[in-house]
């Protein structure tokens, strides 16, 4: 069984291990950029969060409940009436559960009793699942940010 729960940005360093994997992910799908992910790391990446105040980002971990195994995570934040889901990941072993999809409903949820009228996220552009994955969601695509291959 899965547990489902929200951890202050202080204990954000419990998602490392899984968020090295879904960086890893990303380098290994992705057709021209691999460099871009390569290149993060995981403390300059979440420092970035630090400047949300802690009614303003929420982190949910999901772990299975007899082992207390990291499954997967989900970090949005608002401003304003804006909200942003900055990071999902499930382990590879466990999608297609229903582990993202929760994940992303309470956040979502949360987002909206926060005022957010505008919720938005970011996804590589070669990871077709998980744009597939959003679609079921609601979210649709808008822009498509081009850059300039080194």
């Amino acid at each position: 069984m899965v547990c489902y729960r929200d951890i202050p940005f202080s204990e954000v360093s419990i998602i490392k291990e899984v968020w090295e994997r879904n960086r890893k992910f990303h380098e290994d799908i992705s057709k021209d950029f691999k460099y871009i992910y390569s290149d993060i790391v995981f403390e300059e990446r979440i420092n970035g969060f630090s400047v949300f105040d802690k009614e303003h980002i929420k982190i949910t971990l999901a772990e299975d409940e007899d082992s207390g195994i990291l499954l997967g995570y989900c970090i949005s934040a608002f401003e304003g009436n804006q909200g942003e889901t900055h990071s999902l990941h499930v382990v590879e072993e466990s999608r297609g559960t229903g582990i993202g999809k929760e994940l992303m409903k309470g956040h979502i949820k949360w987002l909206k009793a926060n005022g957010c009228e505008d919720i938005t996220l970011a996804v590589s552009c070669d990871n077709n699942n998980t744009i597939e994955f959003y679609k079921t969601m609601g979210f649709r695509p808008n822009t498509i940010e081009m850059r300039l291959k080194k």
